[in-house]
């Protein structure tokens, strides 16, 4: 790993830990989400699920593929379980043009109210009917935007985006897609 992607994937590390507290500036983006809030009769805090998914047997590899990502770039090098870094995650580093390229990382990943709880200062938007927390930050030059997607009521899938100057309007408009492409690899539970 190079030293440039090694300190992107930190950057998602610590974001991604609860270490930190973070916060998603701007205002909603037309197309990365249905809604900015999770209307319907769910209690305060309890995400949106319109169709429960199971992770159980799933490869988190497995969640985004080549072209789902092909919009951002061809894989520099094959996506990779990275599990000592972020539990039952994959990472994708793709050739977006730059030196470094942009580092997408795919998990199966915690229970929503947790992350949720953890980045007090995300929002929540609706994707197809499931409530979805998202984050950005800048660190050193890159942004790192977060998307944890409710799937059931214990567990999430994660995507995450590391780009050097990037932008938090288009990166997470990029991203719907592959929140969206995730969850229909999902089995329904």
């Amino acid at each position: 790993m190079t030293g440039s992607r090694a300190a992107l994937l930190a950057v998602l590390v610590l974001t991604l830990s609860g270490g930190c507290s973070y916060s998603v500036h701007g205002t909603a983006v037309p197309g990365a989400g249905e809604t900015t809030s999770a209307p319907g009769p769910t209690a305060p805090g309890t995400p949106r699920i319109a169709r429960p998914r199971t992770v159980v047997g799933v490869e988190p590899c497995g969640l985004l593929t080549a072209d789902d990502l092909r919009s951002i770039g061809a894989f520099k090098k094959e996506p990779a379980r990275k599990d000592d870094l972020i539990q039952e995650s994959c990472q994708y580093v793709l050739d977006d043009g730059s030196f470094a390229g942009r580092t997408v990382v795919a998990a199966l990943y915690q229970k929503y109210q947790d992350v949720r709880s953890r980045q007090a200062k995300g929002r929540e938007v609706v994707v197809d009917g499931h409530s979805a927390w998202v984050f950005c930050e800048v660190s050193g030059g890159s942004m790192a935007c977060t998307a944890t997607l409710a799937v059931n009521a214990n567990r999430s899938v994660l995507v995450a985006m590391t780009q050097p100057g990037g932008v938090e309007e288009q990166m997470l408009s990029v991203m719907q897609p592959l929140l969206k492409a995730a969850l229909n690899r999902l089995p329904a539970a």
